[in-house]
């Protein structure tokens, strides 16, 4: 292989899949963060936030946290590894591919993801954007709310939402109810990583169907399916860090501090 094409192969990102290990992948593109911990427990790193919310004692909302990060956007640089991951999850889609007409990718982390996905299954792709509504707190992250700026909801069509990581599914059902609130209907949830604790095939929740509320179960299809812990804030386990600002609330906007601390312990 001479020196152009090599180049081109490594920016790419081909050398870097795992097959059949897509977490594997993502860390070696980058995109994996464990706090490292001394033989005592000792965080060497910091703790990271997480988009779930909960009410302390006194009604505040904040975040939860953790020690366990999966960064997709490091795929996204990665044209191989998200045709890849698209590919791979396409296996898994079989029985839903003619229940979606458009995929919706859920901001940001589903944008470039939902486009190679739309390319693979040969799918229109829209995409939801967010505007935000409070900024971000020491003990918690920014608020927002879903709207679709740039793209329209055609009324009696079959939508897939696609996210890269689904947790607490706040988005995801803040995007059912946007979409159906226009006309559209969610037949599918579309995620490469589903670490919720209480979501595993299916998600609860009601949409509008010809004007009546209706309660039924949608697809969750993820590439991979791992529950990462997560802790309120006042929890033993991390309440020091928290006390310190040991905390990164926005991983991905300070993903170089994590990645250092994963190197120099």
């Amino acid at each position: 292989m001479d020196n152009e094409r090599r180049s081109n192969f490594l920016e790419s990102g081909q050398e870097l899949i795992v097959e059949g290990d897509p977490l594997e992948t993502l860390r070696k593109c980058g995109g994996y963060y464990a706090c490292p911990k001394d033989f005592n427990g000792k965080r060497l790193g910091a703790l990271v936030g997480y988009a779930g919310k909960y009410k302390d004692i006194d009604g505040q909302e904040k975040n939860y946290v953790g020690d366990v990060y999966f960064n997709f956007a490091m795929a996204d640089e990665y044209p191989s590894v998200l045709k890849h991951f698209s590919e791979a999850i396409k296996d898994n889609l079989t029985k839903q591919l003619g229940e979606i007409d458009i995929l919706c990718g859920a901001p940001i982390g589903g944008y470039s993801f939902s486009t190679m996905l739309g390319l693979v299954l040969e799918k229109q792709t829209i995409k939801a954007e967010k505007k935000i509504t409070a900024v971000a707190t020491p003990n918690s992250r920014e608020q927002s709310q879903l709207v679709f700026a740039r793209h329209n909801i055609k009324s009696g069509v079959k939508y897939a939402i696609v996210e890269d990581v689904c947790n607490n599914f706040s988005t995801t059902e803040e995007l059912i109810k946007l979409i159906n609130s226009k006309g559209g209907n969610v037949t599918t949830i579309i995620c490469l990583l589903n670490r919720s604790e209480k979501v595993d095939s299916q998600y609860h929740t009601t949409q509008s169907l010809n004007n009546t509320p209706v309660v039924c179960d949608v697809p969750v299809v993820s590439l991979v399916r791992q529950v990462i812990q997560e802790y309120l804030q006042d929890d033993p386990a991390v309440v020091e860090d928290i006390a310190n600002g040991n905390v990164v609330w926005k991983p991905k906007d300070d993903w170089k501090r994590l990645m250092d601390a994963t190197q120099t312990s």
